[in-house]
């Protein structure tokens, strides 16, 4: 009746008891007195309801994604998951980070977090927001050098290629090539706008879709101290730059590129989307600043150490490609 006010006949079997309201909006579903589907879910559509986005299952994190901007992940909000346990904060992909560095330390042995979910469901958001709490929480180096680690072979990763040179894998390593007055936590950020660039899509389902499939490596010294970030990238769906459905877009460094007033012309690239038969179908994305991406898409590039010459040996190539 709450979903459509209609009444309906139904056998005895097919219901499942309802727990009292004292359980309404808990924030580990494992408590529930009857864990059922229908109570799993009722209890997901209250917390979601009241702006919670977050809620434990035994050990598990659920995140529902509000495609909105919610203060979730403000650096306040970040402290006060600092030290503390898990029951002593709500729900948060904080609490699991804590958690990760906490056992890593602990222990002295590797751990993980592993994001499933389908597409839209905020994977990608998640995992930045861990990288992010990984980061901030932990000293920052002083200088490039990077110290012995714990769960890294060595402090060097080679590049294996970009993914538009048909290799399967590439790596992006944060770590070694940074200026020495650039933050490594700001070039790690910043890297995640470059992946995205490269990487992501409009689908019918998701403004801004993963293409691709992340491994992230993140490298601590033996007492916790954070050192780098390793993203290893991988399933590149190489083929969307030459075909897609007619109501998805190609990867977003493309719209970007044609906002680039700095570069037009040294790109020899003319006109609109409509002009770029990998472009034209859809043309436009509601909501979508590309000239403002591409800003902070150059910005990005600096900070994390391209030079002006590779930068422009790389949107050659996107050009010609177009």
């Amino acid at each position: 009746m709450a979903a459509g006010a209609k009444v309906k006949i139904m056998p005895f079997h097919a219901l499942s008891q309802m727990n009292s309201t004292e359980f309404d909006r808990v924030e580990n579903i494992g408590e529930l007195e009857f864990l059922n589907e229908a109570s799993v879910a009722h209890s997901l559509k209250l917390r979601y309801a009241s702006g919670e986005m977050y809620t434990y299952s035994g050990l598990c994190l659920i995140s529902i994604n509000p495609y909105m901007d919610l203060p979730l992940y403000t650096d306040a909000i970040m402290q006060e998951y600092r030290g503390r346990r898990r029951d002593q904060n709500p729900p948060h992909i904080f609490a699991m980070a804590e958690l990760a560095w906490v056992n890593l330390v602990e222990t002295g042995e590797s751990q993980s977090i592993v994001l499933t979910g389908e597409s839209g469901a905020g994977k990608t958001e998640n995992t930045m927001r861990a990288v992010q709490y990984l980061v901030s929480i932990t000293n920052e180096p002083a200088n490039t050098a990077v110290p012995e680690t714990q769960g890294f072979e060595s402090s060097n990763v080679q590049h294996q290629g970009t993914p538009l040179t048909g290799k399967e894998n590439s790596t992006i390593n944060t770590a070694s090539i940074p200026p020495s007055r650039i933050l490594l936590k700001e070039q790690i950020l910043q890297a995640n706008i470059i992946i995205e660039a490269f990487g992501n899509a409009r689908t019918a389902r998701n403004a801004n879709s993963s293409r691709f499939s992340k491994f992230v490596r993140i490298g601590f010294t033996k007492n916790g101290s954070f050192v780098g970030v390793y993203f290893d990238w991988y399933m590149l769906e190489k083929s969307r730059v030459v075909a897609r459905s007619e109501i998805e877009q190609n990867f977003h460094v493309f719209y970007m590129l044609l906002e680039g007033e700095d570069l037009r012309d040294t790109l020899l690239l003319q006109g609109g989307t409509q002009e770029y038969e990998y472009l034209n179908k859809p043309q436009r994305i509601d909501g979508v600043d590309h000239r403002e991406k591409w800003h902070l898409l150059k910005n990005a590039l600096d900070i994390v150490g391209f030079t002006f010459d590779e930068q422009l040996d790389l949107f050659r190539v996107m050009a010609a490609i177009l």
